[in-house]
């Protein structure tokens, strides 16, 4: 085979898949957010509906928006987002996974993966390990991702609230289904 012939197909073999989400956009709810833990088996979570993905052929960019993320304690919240989170100097959450990484599933199908991604928190820019699952029924795909971050990696000072102390590994997490038109 003539080498502009295999280039085509070589192009066509890992392309066409991540083709398949390049005009997609999102349907549903989406949802993002994190899980932290605490002493004796305390859990927080916290949760917002506010998430734009976006790629331009070789990174898939996903945004959360933190401004709305709520733990469902208002107090919490507030102190979330001024003390810790700064939001009104810090307003979002951008995770940049390289499409290289990403693989995507036959119709029916679903896939796991895992890899690294560049999050972007707080001012600053750090590449972390994250986990996906991709199910596609025909032209939808759901998508549930993990990505481990520790705040302080990220110049967040650990939570602590009336003796309570997240530790500072934390697991953020998005879940959406984009639509290929």
């Amino acid at each position: 085979m003539p080498f502009a012939h295999r280039r085509w197909a070589l192009w066509l073999a890992l392309g066409l898949p991540l083709l398949a989400l390049a005009e997609a956009k999102l349907t549903g709810t989406p949802t993002a957010g994190f899980t932290g833990r605490g002493p004796g088996g305390f859990t927080l979570e916290g949760t917002t509906h506010e998430l734009r993905v976006q790629e331009d052929g070789t990174i898939l960019k996903i945004t959360v928006p933190l401004g709305q993320l709520t733990t469902g304690i208002a107090l919490r919240d507030r102190h979330m987002r001024e003390k810790y989170l700064e939001v009104a100097k810090f307003p979002e959450l951008v995770l940049e996974v390289p499409w290289s990484t990403v693989k995507l599933p036959s119709d029916g199908q679903r896939l796991e993966g895992s890899g690294t991604g560049k999050v972007t928190l707080h001012g600053q820019s750090k590449d972390v390990p994250i986990r996906y699952a991709v199910q596609r029924a025909g032209s939808s795909y759901q998508v549930t991702g993990h990505a481990a971050i520790n705040l302080k990696d990220f110049g967040i000072e650990v939570p602590s609230y009336f003796g309570i102390t997240i530790q500072p590994d934390i697991d953020a997490h998005a879940t959406f289904t984009a639509d290929k038109p």
